[in-house]
């Protein structure tokens, strides 16, 4: 028979037990919320395993006039009004028929200091006049039937008129998509896409006595992922690279000594003949609207050596937004801060419960 003390004990309990569940589940909510928080640009969507991509694999065949047979990409020795044809092989391992889109890209440099050989929205540098996808040629698809390999032709044709110069470029190929039966209407589908690129560079002539050269463009303030950036547009003039590139600007008040800020980047590379457009970021320096002086030091690793002095203004309007992404930059730091701290808090309120409710429960089995 239960006394009746021991039943006000049971009841008590199973009231602990519902106060307990509803703790945690308010905790999963707030660590669902938390995680969500720290991941804002992270998306939840279904992957069709249908557009995974396999089966294609490549064989680089190389010619006589190959540099070093090792490579893994084209490094072809030539002369100016060269016509020659170089061939890649492609392997299907599957039991069906794969097509294979083609592209043939210029080598250009992006705005972190890397030289891009894939497909790409980078300009032409104005001193490119050889362009790779001017001389070098081939089909933009090709099919390659179940379980069979399919070669590829390439040719490139040198103008009689090319200087000693080093072209650079990228041969990208990607499996096609049917966008009609895997895309449409699939809003929420993650579509895999995997490119092979293999290299391709061109030595016409005698470029060992050919230094690099930059040259500065232009200077601006332009916006860039919603954050307001001052741009430094540099070429390099040459048709070699830049190796081991780096940059230092230094800004001031016009007129004054006293740095604002300074901003370095070591170590990037420049194709011949490109340009990079290389932003800072200004969003964190607190810059009020009026005039300002960049000094701009760039060193590479043969010993070039490179420096400009550019005036740029900051107006009212840009000056405002320069300061309404700071507050937001602080107030984003605050949120998160805040929710560490909520996570933190519930987490060791749900540790004390489950260590009283767990202390409780030792106790009645005692008594």
């Amino acid at each position: 028979m239960i006394r009746s003390q021991e039943v006000v004990f049971i009841k008590r309990r199973r009231n602990r037990r519902v106060k307990v569940k509803k703790t945690c589940a308010y905790l999963a909510l707030l660590f669902f919320c938390f995680m969500l928080f720290c991941n804002p640009n992270k998306t939840f969507a279904k992957q069709d395993e249908t557009n995974l991509i396999g089966g294609l694999s490549y064989e680089v065949l190389y010619p006589e006039n190959q540099t070093n047979k090792n490579l893994g990409y084209f490094d072809l020795t030539m002369k100016p009004g060269q016509r020659q044809k170089v061939f890649l092989k492609l392997y299907n391992s599957i039991a069906k028929e794969l097509t294979v889109e083609i592209r043939l890209n210029a080598a250009k440099t992006n705005n972190i200091g890397k030289v891009e050989y894939g497909a790409n929205q980078l300009p032409k540098d104005a001193s490119l006049t050889t362009d790779f996808t001017t001389i070098v040629n081939g089909p933009e698809k090709v099919v390659i039937p179940a379980t069979s390999s399919k070669q590829v032709d390439l040719l490139i044709s040198l103008p009689e008129s090319t200087a000693d110069s080093l072209i650079a470029g990228g041969i990208q190929m990607q499996l096609a998509v049917d966008n009609s039966e895997n895309v449409q209407g699939k809003k929420d589908v993650v579509v895999n896409e995997f490119a092979f690129l293999i290299g391709m560079l061109l030595r016409v002539g005698d470029t060992s006595n050919i230094k690099p050269e930059l040259k500065l463009n232009k200077t601006y303030i332009a916006f860039k992922d919603r954050k307001s950036h001052f741009f430094v547009n540099i070429s390099n003039i040459q048709p070699v690279y830049l190796e081991g590139m780096d940059i230092d600007i230094l800004v001031r008040k016009a007129n004054k000594q006293k740095v604002l800020f300074e901003y370095e980047k070591k170590e990037m590379r420049m194709a011949p003949n490109s340009m990079i457009d290389f932003p800072v970021d200004l969003t964190d320096k607190g810059l009020a609207a009026g005039r300002y002086s960049a000094q701009i030091q760039i060193s590479s690793k043969s010993g070039g050596k490179w420096s400009w002095t550019e005036d740029f203004e900051v107006n009212t309007l840009e000056a405002k937004s320069l300061n309404k992404q700071l507050e937001n930059k602080a107030n984003s730091k605050w949120v998160f801060q805040l929710l560490i701290v909520i996570f933190f808090v519930s987490f060791v309120v749900f540790g004390l419960s489950f260590k009283v409710i767990k202390s409780q429960g030792t106790t009645r089995k005692r008594t």
